[in-house]
């Protein structure tokens, strides 16, 4: 006989069989560089992290972060994931953009060459080719700073191209369309493994500075504050619990790059975690070099405090 308490039981799983699943906000993340940064975004993913906050997370790839942030402006993607530069420029259009949570402590970027390559500094590429994801991008200020601190004109002692990123980069350089060119650290990783390959002409990649970054419109924020703190607490749950199992870094990283060995992703997963700011943290250290590098490039543009470039209210 089927006593009180089991049919009440029994009623109670089917009341809750019938509640409707949590409704989920669909945010569409833009990918202005594919690198070891994502590493807290794609672990969120995989292990719901995302879902548990009722979100339903989206990426676009983008070759480089101009389009990136292009698309951001116009408003088909809702978080860029790339270099907080671009806060400063979308304030000066009146458009505010905020970083939700910081993914890189460093800059990300190494000048890289063929072995053969006589250039043993930047001063030494005058007259030449130089490689850059997309115009308007992280490595484009960069190197345009790098340029103007010599003294030299960007626009006329050197030729910027536009070469992508990953695989593109890495054939624009062997194929000597460029001299050099400018490569995220997970490939330069990648390409120092083949011994007598490359060599390194300028490196930037322990300079602390905001080099990636989930980047979101204020409007965005405003109007969708559950989600953008949802979004933020997910990210920072798996960056907590990548900082303690440095398997689940490996095996990530593994995921993401299929084709590395598994020495190549243990060492990617380790500098990743290294690399990533304890809580999405930005600081004010990084935002100031983040000033000094981009308001080189275009004097037209302000500075931004710490306050004004990192929301660290969506955090809390």
């Amino acid at each position: 006989m089927t006593s009180k308490y089991s049919l009440i039981a029994l009623a109670f799983a089917a009341s809750l069989m019938a509640l409707p699943a949590q409704a989920q906000t669909k945010v569409t993340g833009g990918v202005a560089a594919y690198n070891e940064a994502l590493l807290p975004v794609y672990t969120a993913k995989e292990k719901g992290y995302y879902t548990a906050e009722g979100i339903a997370l989206e990426f676009v790839d983008f070759k480089g972060g101009g389009p990136a942030v292009q698309a951001l402006a116009g408003g088909s993607i809702d978080v860029c994931f790339c270099a907080a530069d671009h806060v400063i420029r979308l304030r000066a259009r009146r458009q505010p953009a905020v970083i939700l949570v910081g993914l890189d402590t460093y800059h990300s970027y190494a000048l890289v060459a063929k072995a053969d390559n006589p250039a043993k500094s930047l001063a030494d590429l005058k007259g030449k080719r130089i490689g850059i994801t997309a115009p308007g991008s992280l490595t484009d200020n960069t190197i345009r700073y790098s340029i103007k601190e010599l003294g030299l004109n960007p626009d006329r002692d050197f030729e910027l191209s536009g070469a992508g990123g990953g695989a593109a980069m890495k054939a624009a350089i062997d194929s000597d369309r460029v001299a050099a060119g400018l490569a995220i650290l997970t490939d330069v990783a990648n390409m120092m493994k083949t011994p007598g390959a490359y060599k390194i002409v300028l490196d930037y990649r322990t300079l602390p500075y905001p080099s990636f970054a989930a980047l979101a419109l204020e409007s965005f924020v405003k109007g969708n504050p559950k989600a953008a703190k949802g979004f933020a607490r997910a990210t920072v749950k798996a960056m907590d619990e990548l900082s303690k199992d440095p398997e689940l870094a490996k095996a990530m990283i593994q995921k993401m790059y299929p084709n590395f060995s598994p020495e190549l992703a243990a060492e990617v997963a380790k500098s990743s975690v290294a690399r990533a700011p304890k809580g999405g943290i930005v600081t004010k250290e990084s935002i100031d070099n983040l000033n000094k590098i981009v308001l080189a490039t275009d004097d037209s543009l302000k500075p931004v405090t710490l306050e004004q470039a990192f929301d660290a209210s969506v955090l809390k």
